[in-house]
């Protein structure tokens, strides 16, 4: 790279640095306000047409409504959304987005929007903290070729709890062929689809490529899978999350490999309550796949067809002793003598669903590494 034009590419890093502004976003705000500290925003979609590379939007508590934003129904192919995401950030200067206290800000499509945030073609951009949820069709949707996004710590819920016919399937994240380089870490996703039976709707919809998916927790996804990794995902890492209960409709496992996948890799899981398999396969044409220390508890096999994958030192019918997965509110930290402790692979996660650091060496399998309880 010739000298100056190194120099000149400082100096414009140097450049978003020192001109990245915060905007705050608030239930008494003001969209015609500046988005400062005093005078915030009314709406997120006001503060990310605000934001500009390595700037943060903070979002204080409260519930924020689909802003007229209405579905056009199941017959629609337009996605209407209140945050629509038209600006990206820069590698060294993202674009923030989140909530001022975790699950304090609620983002409530109230059955009426499709999706609360369409990420469109954007890149670079860090969603954390959020409740997303009541989403017609999604929770955020992903059709486009946005790139390089992290979604961190948030709770996408009750999303398409309505009866319907569509064989459109509905989740609580959907990402396109064309999208790639996600992070989706310490999320949890749960009571996503339908309330009618007869379809599938998913956790995830993941079709693409570099997808990261850490530390989540999955549970009463009733009518699908937690995962669909759908047709052509490659360079996929599925490790540390939590899978619970089966869907009601006798469908086997909490994932699904669907068509042609590439360079996946899933570890260090726990499937809990899953039917006959925890990972089941349609169709699947698989290269480069392995699936190792995963606990499993519920099914009797780990994958349905072992073709194309290397499967090794995962425990069948070893109930991982979580502290609560009897009754709401479910709690799937580990016991003082779950086998999970100490029984994973050396992992790339270096943080867990709490922020805590891992162990060094084996680890902890599941979302959780374990601490000594509190007396």
């Amino acid at each position: 790279m010739p000298r100056l034009f190194r120099i000149v590419l400082a100096a414009h890093f140097l450049l978003v640095n020192a001109s990245a502004a915060v905007y705050y976003v608030a239930t008494e705000g003001e969209d015609s306000n500046d988005g400062s500290r005093l005078a915030p925003f009314r709406t997120l979609s006001r503060g990310t047409r605000a934001a500009s590379a390595g700037d943060i939007v903070v979002v204080r508590d409260g519930r924020y409504g689909h802003e007229n934003i209405v579905t056009g129904g199941d017959g629609s192919d337009i996605n209407r959304s209140p945050v629509v995401l038209r600006k990206s950030g820069l590698p060294g200067a993202w674009i923030t987005i989140r909530a001022e206290r975790k699950w304090g800000a609620v983002l409530d499509c109230e059955m009426r929007c499709d999706s609360y945030i369409n990420l469109l073609n954007a890149a670079y951009i860090s969603i954390q903290g959020f409740v997303i949820a009541n989403g017609y069709k999604e929770g955020i949707h992903s059709n486009d070729s946005a790139h390089h996004i992290t979604i961190r710590g948030n709770r996408i819920e009750f999303i398409a709890n309505r009866s319907t016919a569509t064989g459109l399937g509905l989740s609580g994240l959907y990402t396109n062929p064309a999208c790639h380089d996600f992070v989706i870490d310490g999320n949890v996703f749960h009571d996503i689809g339908r309330a009618n039976g007869g379809q599938l709707d998913h956790g995830l919809y993941l079709h693409g490529s570099n997808m990261t998916v850490t530390n989540n927790i999955f549970y009463n996804i009733r009518h699908g899978w937690s995962i669909q990794a759908a047709d052509g995902l490659t360079n996929a890492l599925i490790a540390h999350n939590v899978f619970a209960f089966k869907n009601t409709e006798g469908k086997a496992g909490q994932i699904m490999l669907w068509n042609r996948q590439a360079n996946l890799t899933i570890r260090n899981n726990i499937f809990f309550g899953a039917e006959r398999y925890a990972i089941a396969r349609y169709q699947a044409v698989i290269t480069a796949c392995m699936i190792d220390h995963n606990i499993v508890y519920g099914a009797s096999q780990m994958i349905s067809n072992v073709d194309g994958c290397s499967i090794e030192a995962n425990r069948v019918n070893t109930d991982p002793l979580f502290v609560n997965s009897s009754r709401e509110p479910y709690d799937f930290h580990l016991r003082t003598a779950s086998p999970a402790i100490g029984a994973g692979a050396g992992s790339s996660v270096p943080l867990d669903f709490d922020g805590l650091g891992r162990k060094p060496g084996a680890g902890d399998i599941g979302a959780f590494t374990f601490t000594t309880p509190v007396r």
